[in-house]
């Protein structure tokens, strides 16, 4: 097995995504992947992030969450984002797959409400979403075919 890993914990915070986004990037060039997958999973990773801040701490600065991410032995880039805070409901995955995509439209404030926009990005951009509570830890794995 690969046993290259990243794995490091942040403060979550309204810049925290483009701070893991500048730490993992670099981590996914060493080890050869994509361009194209790079920029996919760097936008799906700040997505989730961001949630993590607005949605699991309620936009409070402060509270930790860790970021892990591997290469498998399948070739698939494993990305975890876990944190500490408020649990998703367990529907808001279960309905994405069938949720349509609001575009947001600029003299429309009622588009620019949250509408699971950026899961829906997460979803459509990785091979495989999971989301997984367990004892005030939740954890978000992403699977993309990398190779």
């Amino acid at each position: 097995m690969n046993t290259r890993t990243f794995h490091k914990q942040y403060i979550s915070s309204l810049e925290a995504s483009r701070l893991v986004a500048d730490d993992i990037v670099p981590f996914w060039q060493q080890l050869n992947i994509d361009l194209s997958i790079i920029g996919q999973m760097e936008l799906c990773l700040v997505e989730i992030v961001n949630n993590v801040f607005e949605h699991a701490y309620g936009n409070t600065e402060g509270p930790l969450f860790d970021i892990s991410s591997h290469l498998n032995d399948k070739q698939q880039l494993t990305i975890e984002i876990s944190d500490y805070g408020n649990a998703m409901p367990k529907h808001i995955l279960e309905d994405l797959p069938t949720a349509d995509f609001v575009e947001p439209v600029a003299d429309d404030p009622t588009t620019w409400l949250q509408s699971s926009r950026g899961l829906k990005i997460v979803q459509e951009l990785t091979d495989t979403i999971e989301y997984t509570s367990t004892d005030k830890r939740n954890t978000f794995k992403l699977l993309k075919e990398a190779g």
